[in-house]
């Protein structure tokens, strides 16, 4: 049967990055090249933000917003419907995106020189967050075995012990590797962060996306001491809103809230978009039947892509994620490094990924490969990147 997620939608000339801006990312690409890159749908937004957004425009006025108690309600309510974490609405800040709520974290809670640690293969703003706020960047890279990746948690000791170290990025579910962190691991995590007094800033933009068998717990949750953690979390994912800027940023100890709250009006970032506004309104109180469905079939998307190059390319890693609609894949026994790589997708399968080698050297050899699309898309992607190999296929296999 078939399923409105089948749609495909023609979003060339719309000013989306993912389409429009292939060229200014990747260079002289054929015209026809298929995006499979940045982490946004090609699926329509629920229902019931598209009827907000509606009612919105034909309102007529979009002048400044005000700080509603009604979307912290809506946020904290669906904290504790989805994830069982119950939040105070007072504890909740706006922002204009994660990345952006997580340099006002820097900047408030850390000082020039000090050090920041990541864990790569991570999200690639991660690196220019730190440095472009002249911090130091501490790199604990995740550990792989077999595909699977983990937390190096004796790095992650080793490295928080140095006094110059303030503060850990968490990627929760992380991106690319697609892991979903259990109670165990932030136990461990939490423990670090309570001995060596660091902060642990939370990335929780995935958080709704979590596949079978998984189940996202929020950091905050595994915290049993002071609350030296800010949880960043937003709708834009979720409801495939992010050109909206709506972000929400978390924080229930008084002194990083006061630290915060600082570096927040320092930046002048206290005004809601409108639009953003009463989206994210829509989305958290109507949008979770949309949220199951589409989670249904990306999880059908997601298991084609693996028969697909356990079949066509057995010679490439599949990653399977526990979470995210992204799929880190493995191309080192192609013997070729990143950029060839790249080239050769591009050049010869007119497809786009994300080059692995973005999201740190852990990553050389790698692509990240977006799922959330209609089947019809998803399999033009898989055949552009089976042909990309002709030739090279026969060699590693």
């Amino acid at each position: 049967m078939a399923s409105s997620f089948d749609k495909v939608i023609n979003r060339m000339n719309t000013d989306s990055l993912k389409w429009d801006g292939m060229k200014e990312r990747f260079g002289l690409i054929p015209d026809d090249t298929l995006p499979m890159w940045v982490a946004d749908m090609d699926f329509l937004s629920p229902g019931p933000v598209i009827k907000a957004l509606r009612e919105r425009v034909e309102h007529g006025v979009f002048g400044y917003a005000s700080d509603p108690r009604s979307v912290f309600d809506a946020v904290a309510d669906w904290m504790e419907r989805v994830h069982g974490w119950t939040v105070d609405p007072s504890w909740i800040f706006t922002a204009p995106g994660v990345m952006p709520a997580i340099g006002m974290a820097i900047r408030a809670l850390t000082s020039t020189g000090d050090k920041v640690v990541i864990m790569p293969p991570v999200y690639p703003p991660f690196f220019r967050i730190v440095e472009d706020n002249e911090r130091i960047l501490v790199q604990v890279p995740l550990i792989e075995e077999k595909g699977y990746y983990n937390m190096d948690f004796e790095g992650l000791e080793r490295a928080c012990r140095d006094k110059a170290v303030k503060m850990v990025l968490l990627c929760s579910p992380h991106n690319p590797v697609g892991r979903v962190w259990t109670a165990r691991e932030l136990d461990k995590l939490a423990e670090i962060s309570e001995e060596t007094e660091t902060v642990i800033v939370s990335d929780e933009i995935h958080a709704d996306l979590v596949h079978s068998g998984n189940r996202h717990i929020p950091y905050a949750t595994r915290s049993k001491g002071k609350k030296r953690w800010i949880t960043c979390v937003s709708p834009s994912k979720t409801f495939n809103i992010p050109g909206l800027n709506t972000s929400y940023t978390i924080i229930a100890d008084k002194a990083l809230w006061s630290a915060y709250e600082k570096a927040h009006k320092a930046t002048a970032a206290s005004h809601h978009n409108v639009f953003g506004l009463a989206a994210a309104k829509a989305a958290y109180k109507h949008g979770d039947i949309w949220r199951r469905e589409m989670l249904s079939y990306v999880e059908k998307n997601l298991e084609q892509a693996i028969a697909f190059f356990r079949i066509s390319m057995p010679w490439v890693g599949v990653t399977r994620p526990e979470g995210t609609y992204l799929v880190w894949l493995d191309f080192r026994k192609s013997g070729l490094d990143s950029e060839k790589i790249t080239e050769l997708l591009l050049q010869k399968g007119r497809v786009a990924l994300d080059p692995g080698h973005w999201f740190g050297r852990e990553g050389e050899g790698y692509q990240r490969l977006n799922i959330a699309c209609p089947a019809e898309l998803l399999e033009d992607g898989l055949r552009r990147i089976h042909s990309a190999f002709e030739g090279i296929r026969k060699e590693v296999e």
